[in-house]
């Protein structure tokens, strides 16, 4: 997975507001989203078998730290507690979080020199599109 390592600046969204309306995501959270004034940065970090997410929200950071194929408790943005696992497959990092009668999935990989994020929840799909920074 280190050709996914480094530090990814949001440069493209696709259909993420229905994807959070769809989530239940906060409505106000929604909206800064879809006025830009939400642009997150994620980091992935690899050292052996521990990973680390960092996703970079103005001067918020959180972390999430994993291996991969172990379930554990984790947090979303907008506070939700749920059950994470992640999973390698091929080229593509697999983030899976579940809570309660929701399940969502975030396949991560790299196309040509960018990190494409697609995001599938309650039958809608978003991408997210990132620059190397």
């Amino acid at each position: 997975m280190s050709h996914l390592q480094g530090r990814w600046a949001v440069a493209k969204e696709e259909n993420l507001d229905a994807l959070f309306a769809a989530s239940n995501v906060d409505s106000a959270l929604r909206e800064k989203t879809k006025e830009g004034l939400i642009k997150p940065e994620q980091e992935i970090v690899v050292n052996g078998d521990d990973y680390a997410l960092t996703t970079h929200v103005g001067h918020i950071s959180t972390t999430i730290r994993f291996k991969l194929n172990v379930e554990f408790p984790a947090s979303s943005l907008d506070g939700r507690k749920n059950m994470t696992t992640f999973t390698l497959e091929g080229d593509k990092l697999i983030e899976r979080q579940k809570y309660d009668d929701f399940e969502a999935v975030v396949t991560r990989e790299l196309q040509g020199t960018q990190l494409l994020a697609t995001i599938e929840s309650k039958g809608v799909v978003a991408k997210v599109t990132y620059n190397k920074v």
